[in-house]
């Protein structure tokens, strides 16, 4: 058996601060006696519930008793067969409105034609029989994902023989009810019990697999597990909204802990166990992939691709992250000290002068990568040839912090802006096309961070790049009355040791004061309207290329128009600004790959990322880019 140095179950720690604490080999969550309680409780629960998979079953014998048919008739079996149809396709398909819907709407046509065509004539038929059905599928449903849910918090402690106790307990149980009634009913007809027996038992097999499928942390039965984990963590270890700055706790067991809101920056959890069935809501560790990586400290086989991973504050020390794909993660303030990055993709992964890189071992890394199908296509090696010596990249990756701040005001224009970065980067040496980013200040001014070398000539770069984009401005229709320094002089903010680098391009709406600068860009006069005429169009276009992907690009575009309209927290030009990036997709989109402009197309998806970010997370434009944003980035080959 496992001894542990310290134990804190049960123990409160809200809100208080414990950096740096010596947190080792702990074990915390729940006391002895309090698991037991618990897990007996539920385990009883789940007997319990088994009257609900006799009444059932026994809404489905009930259509025997009208129709005086026996147990092997085809209406009876029919009505058996359609209801563990509808229980299979709960395992399978989880929670899905549509089939609620179905059921609801099999309940609702059996009344209607019960009460209209059936119930004056007391002549059972369609109605009843369809009436019968659904609502059987209805408690089937219901007792079957709350018996899961019982059987989930059984296993939270006791493991596999919870889990094993409760199912048996639960299938007894009901064996045992539905022998006594038959004893007590002298007037059931022959059949019932089986019919009755056949219902509970598909209820309780279907309980079961939607127990282990929670057990294993999917997707579609994730409610049950964080409710049984939320039942089960009560009166458990808590650091709700605790300080953890650099705690360790390496080699604890911690299940029905409370870490929610808790601040983990560079906390240790090596070799932990437990945290699976812990309540991580709003931290790092709510991700499996970014936990197991954080135990583990190895990516393993096909667990590498970290793409768009929350690894804020994460301690990775001595983490092997070889050939790991780091594409947008997010690593401020995260240690990667003693890791192995050699190989990793970086591209538009986004660090701050926090994150820490002190004994990285690293021979090379990639800035671009590229997803076609299964493949990942790694491009713009670094360094370009040869490899890093020990402590070359801690000192490239520093030089990543010299950046050329350019003010810009007016509706940003990412095709002006990609097009004045092209330009100034061919006049000028020491100018990193691959490393920028774009942050809105509110009213209509950004400033864009663009990535240098310590020796470029950051005044001649900062007055091209603004040159070269206003004048493309003008270019393309929009009036951009802006009046520069006739001098030249103009005013450049060095941003070394800023608090956010990127390694590619990334867009970053947060809110701030506005920025004056000396001139003013006059909006363009494009309405909502025409700018979304301009999008249908495009869209429209894009559906006739009959490309592979053309339709599904061009049906994801259209949702996210229709969402951008939608948001009632996006003022006008915030909607248009999000619109004329849509429309950059779909002009790029009517292109090969071969041809299509990967860079504008990334500053267009990450312009939407940055709109989402003034509205809230539940909202249904931030639901929609959620949702879809894996298979847009996949198709545009970004």
């Amino acid at each position: 058996m496992e001894t542990y140095q310290q134990d804190v179950r049960s123990n409160i720690y809200k809100d208080e601060i414990l950096t740096n604490r010596n947190l080792q080999n702990v074990l915390a969550g729940q006391k002895f006696i309090q698991k037991l309680i618990i897990g007996i409780a539920s385990i009883a629960l789940a007997s319990l519930l088994s009257t609900g998979n006799l009444l059932a079953g026994g809404v489905l014998a009930a259509i025997q008793n009208a129709f005086s048919v026996y147990y092997f008739d085809l209406i009876e079996i029919s009505a058996i067969i359609l209801y563990a149809i509808a229980l299979i396709i709960l395992v399978l398909r989880g929670f899905k409105i549509a089939d609620a819907i179905c059921v609801v709407a099999l309940i609702v046509i059996g009344v209607i034609i019960y009460v209209c065509f059936e119930a004056g004539d007391k002549n059972d038929g369609i109605g009843f029989w369809l009436f019968c059905l659904g609502f059987s599928i209805a408690l089937g449903w219901l007792w079957a994902s709350i018996t899961a849910f019982f059987i989930v918090v059984s296993s939270t402690f006791w493991g596999i023989v919870g889990e094993f106790l409760a199912i048996t307990a639960y299938g007894v149980t009901a064996e045992v009810l539905l022998i006594g009634m038959s004893q007590i009913t002298l007037k059931q007809k022959h059949g019932d019990d089986i019919i009755t027996l056949t219902g509970a038992i598909v209820v309780i097999f279907s309980a079961a697999m939607i127990a282990r499928q929670a057990i294993k942390g999917l997707p579609k039965f994730a409610s049950i597990k964080d409710a049984a984990v939320f039942f089960a963590a009560v009166g458990g270890t808590s650091f709700y909204k605790a300080d953890l700055t650099d705690a360790c706790f390496d080699n604890s067991h911690l299940p029905h802990t409370d870490f929610r809101k808790a601040n983990l920056t560079r906390t240790s959890f090596k070799k932990v166990t437990g945290l699976e069935f812990s309540r991580l809501q709003g931290t790092i560790l709510e991700n499996p992939k970014v936990r197991k990586l954080l135990v583990d400290k190895r990516g393993w086989n096909n667990e590498n691709d970290y793409t768009n991973a929350d690894f804020k504050g994460a301690n990775l020390t001595n983490a092997d992250l070889k050939d790991a794909i780091l594409s947008g993660i997010n690593a401020l303030d995260a240690d990667f000290s003693g890791a192995t990055l050699s190989g990793a993709c970086i591209q538009e992964w986004n660090i701050n002068k926090n994150t820490r890189f002190t004994g990285v071992i690293c021979s090379h890394v990639y800035l671009k990568c590229t997803k076609q199908g299964d493949r990942i296509i790694l491009t713009e090696r670094k360094p370009d040839s040869g490899e890093f010596k020990d402590g070359d990249f801690e000192k490239w990756i520093e030089q990543l912090q010299e950046t050329v701040d350019v003010i810009l005001t007016g509706k940003f224009n990412p095709k002006a802006f990609g097009i004045s970065l092209d330009k100034a980067a061919v006049e000028h040496e020491g100018l990193d096309r691959s490393r920028y980013s774009i942050e809105s200040k509110g009213d209509e001014v950004y400033v864009v961070k663009v990535g240098v070398s310590p020796e470029a000539d950051k005044p001649a770069i900062h007055q091209t790049i603004t040159n070269y984009y206003y004048n493309e401005l003008s270019i393309q229709g929009e009036r951009a009355n802006i009046l520069l320094n006739p001098s030249g002089e103009v005013e450049i903010m060095e941003s070394k040791n800023q608090n956010q680098i990127s390694a590619g391009a990334n867009v970053d709406m947060s809110s701030g004061n506005r920025i004056t600068v000396g001139g003013d860009v006059t909006n363009s006069n494009l309405t909502l309207a025409d700018a979304n005429s301009q999008v249908t169009n495009t869209i429209q276009q894009l559906s006739d290329v009959k490309t592979d992907s053309s339709n599904e690009l061009a049906k994801i575009l259209t949702i996210l128009q229709k969402s951008i309209n939608d948001e009632p927290l996006l003022s006008e030009n915030q909607k248009k600004e999000a619109l004329e990036a849509v429309e950059t997709i779909a002009e790029e989109g009517k292109k090969p790959l071969k041809d299509r402009g990967l860079k504008l197309c990334s500053m267009a998806v990450n312009a939407l990322k940055g709109v989402t970010s003034v509205v809230t997370d539940t909202s249904k434009l931030a639901e929609v880019l959620k949702s879809y944003l894996p298979t847009l980035t996949n198709i545009l080959g970004i």
